[in-house]
C-alpha cells in the first residue's frame, strides 16, 4: 500500500468527524464584512478589520476576481460605502478607485447574462446603489436598468405574503427595504443565515426597546459567524452562516461519488453524521445549506443519495416539492434554474429507480459544443459542474453527452498535469477532473492518452496535498465567491484516494 493512503486517511478521518461542528467553517466575505463595519461594527477595535477589507482591494481599484466580472460590482460598492462611512477621507484614494472601477464596468451590465449573476444581485446593487448616492458618492442607476427590472419583478413575488424566519428571501434582507418589525431572528440568531442582512436588522432594531433581547441574540449570531471564518478579526464575517446542512450533505457525497463512503477505515466516523443528516431530513422534509433556513432542492439531493446508500430510505417526495416544469427549482423565487441543482435531484431520484424525462432533458440542452456544461449560479467552475452533471448523466445511461463531457476533460488539462478554469490550476478543479477520469476509468470510457491525465492529474495533486503552503480556492457562489474549508478538502482527498487504493489502468 502507498505510504500517503495512511495519512490521507487520518486527515479525511478528522474532517469528516468536525462536519458540521461550530455551524461549519468557511472563507471571510469582503461584502459582509463591509456591510458589518457600515451598519453594525462590533464593539471591539474595528481598525483590524478595516485593514483586511483594505488589503482585499485589487490593482484595479475593485474587489472580487477578475474571472468574475458580474460577482465584483457589490464587494466593491459595499467596501467602499464602508471605507467612505468609516475614514470620512482619509481612505479617499481607495474609495476613489473604487468608483472608478465601478464607472468602468458599467456597461457590462447592459446585457446580462442571468447565470452568471450571483445570489441576491438584482435586490443587493440596486440597493447599494441607492446607498451610495444618499451618501454623496454619486453613482448613475441608468446603466443598470436591467437589475432594477429584476429588482422590481422579486419584490412583486415575495411581497405577495409575509416573510417567516429562514425563508430564502430573508439571505437578501437588507435589501428588501422592509421594517424590522416584520422579522425576528431565525433560531440560528440571526437574519435569513446572512451578516449582512443580520447587521442590517439589528441597526433598525436597536432603537426598539421591546427588542433588547433579539438583539442580544442577533450580537451573538454576528460574533460566532466571525468565528467561523478562523481569521480572529471581530467584524470579518463569511457571506452566509451557518453551514451546517452544506456540510453534512456534500462532504458524504464526495465520499459516495469516489466510492469511499463505505470505507473500513471511514465507518465510525460516517455512520454519525449519516444520523444526523437523516433526523435532519425527516425533521425538515428536505435539507437546507444552513441549520434552521428552508429546505432546498440542492442539498436535499445530495443529501438523499448519500443516505439511501447508507440505507436509510428517502421518500422522493422531498424531490417532487421542488418540480417546476421541465426542472427543479432550488428555491422558490428564484429567476433561473441551477444545472448541477437538477443534477444532484435527478440523482437522488435514480436511487430509488425514479426519473424525470423533462428535468433530464433539460440537462441534454444545456450541453455546450465542445462537451462542457457551464459554470453555475451556485459554483463558478465549468469542470464541477460538467462533473457532476456527467455523474448524473451516466448513472442514468445517457452515453454519448458523457463521452463528450470526458472528453472536454482531456482536451483541457494544462502543462502541469492540474485543471483549473482560470489561467492557473487549482486543487478543488483538478480533483473534479480526477473523478471524472477515474469514473471514466471504471466504466471502461478511459484509453490510454486518458489514464495518462488521469496520472498526471492524480501526481499534480498529490504534490499540492503535501505542499505546506495553501492559498484559499474562491469557488463557490454566494452574494459573492466563497471557500467552504471542509467540503473543498474533502472533495481533494477523496480524488485522490480513489486513484490511490484503485491505480491506473492503462
Amino acid at each position: 500500500m502507498p505510504y500517503y493512503i495512511d495519512p490521507m486517511l487520518t486527515e479525511l478521518r478528522a474532517l469528516i468527524a468536525d462536519l458540521g461542528k461550530g455551524g461549519g467553517i468557511i472563507s471571510p466575505s469582503v461584502y459582509d464584512t463591509a456591510q458589518v463595519l457600515r451598519l453594525y461594527p462590533p464593539n471591539e477595535d474595528v481598525e483590524p478589520a478595516f485593514q483586511w477589507l483594505l488589503a482585499q482591494q485589487r490593482a484595479d481599484g475593485g474587489w472580487g476576481s477578475a474571472e468574475t466580472p458580474y460577482a465584483r460590482d457589490v464587494p466593491t460598492l459595499a467596501a467602499s460605502l464602508a471605507l467612505h462611512t468609516h475614514y470620512q477621507g482619509k481612505q479617499q484614494a481607495a474609495v476613489d478607485a473604487g468608483l472608478t472601477f465601478l464607472q468602468q464596468q458599467a456597461d457590462q451590465w447592459a446585457e446580462l447574462p442571468i447565470d452568471a449573476l450571483p445570489i441576491a444581485t438584482e435586490m443587493i446593487l440596486p440597493y447599494l446603489i441607492e446607498e451610495a448616492n444618499t451618501c454623496g458618492l454619486a453613482l448613475n442607476p441608468a446603466p443598470y436598468a436591467i437589475l432594477y427590472q429584476l429588482r422590481n419583478r422579486k419584490r412583486e413575488k415575495i411581497g405577495k405574503r409575509p416573510l417567516q424566519a429562514g425563508a430564502a428571501p430573508t439571505y437578501s434582507w437588507e435589501a428588501l427595504g422592509q421594517h424590522v418589525d416584520t422579522l425576528l431572528p431565525d433560531q440560528s440568531g440571526g437574519i435569513g443565515h446572512s451578516p449582512a442582512a443580520t447587521a442590517a436588522w439589528l441597526r433598525q432594531a436597536t432603537r426598539h426597546s421591546e427588542l433588547a433581547e433579539s438583539c442580544a441574540t442577533a450580537r451573538r449570531y454576528l460574533a460566532k459567524a466571525a468565528a467561523a471564518t478562523r481569521m480572529g478579526i471581530p467584524g470579518v464575517v463569511p457571506n452566509v452562516w451557518p453551514i451546517v446542512g452544506f456540510e453534512l450533505s456534500y462532504a458524504p457525497y464526495a465520499l459516495l461519488i469516489t466510492g469511499l463512503l463505505q470505507h473500513s477505515a471511514l465507518q465510525d466516523v460516517i455512520d454519525p453524521i449519516m444520523d444526523e443528516l437523516w433526523v435532519i431530513m425527516k425533521r425538515g422534509h428536505g435539507v437546507s445549506f444552513g441549520q434552521y433556513f428552508t429546505p432546498d432542492v440542492d442539498e436535499t439531493g445530495v443529501a438523499m443519495a448519500v443516505l439511501q446508500a447508507t440505507a436509510y430510505a428517502v421518500d422522493h417526495s422531498v424531490i417532487l416539492q421542488f418540480e417546476n416544469g421541465n426542472h427543479f427549482c432550488t428555491f422558490q423565487h428564484e429567476l433561473n434554474p441551477s444545472v448541477f441543482s437538477n443534477a444532484h435531484a435527478l440523482k437522488a431520484l435514480a436511487t430509488v429507480g425514479k426519473r424525470y424525462p423533462a428535468a433530464e432533458d433539460f440537462l441534454l440542452k444545456r450541453q455546450c459544443n465542445d462537451g462542457r456544461w457551464q459554470a453555475d449560479k451556485w459554483h463558478n467552475s465549468w469542470l464541477y459542474t460538467t462533473l457532476e452533471v456527467a455523474l448524473t448523466l451516466d448513472h442514468l445511461g445517457h452515453t454519448i453527452p458523457v463521452e463528450k463531457a470526458l472528453k472536454s476533460f482531456l482536451q483541457n488539462q494544462k502543462s502541469d498535469g492540474g485543471w483549473g478554469g482560470s489561467c492557473q490550476s487549482t486543487r478543488a478543479e483538478t480533483g473534479y477532473a480526477i473523478i471524472a477520469l477515474q469514473m471514466a476509468q471504471k466504466r471502461g470510457y478511459l484509453d490510454p492518452q486518458g489514464a495518462y491525465a488521469l496520472e498526471r492529474g492524480f501526481d499534480w495533486l498529490q504534490r499540492e496535498w503535501q505542499s505546506p503552503t495553501k492559498t484559499d480556492e474562491m469557488l463557490w457562489l454566494g452574494k459573492e465567491l466563497y471557500t467552504p474549508y471542509r467540503v473543498d478538502r474533502i472533495y481533494e482527498l477523496s480524488a485522490l484516494l480513489s486513484v490511490a487504493q484503485e491505480p491506473v489502468m492503462a
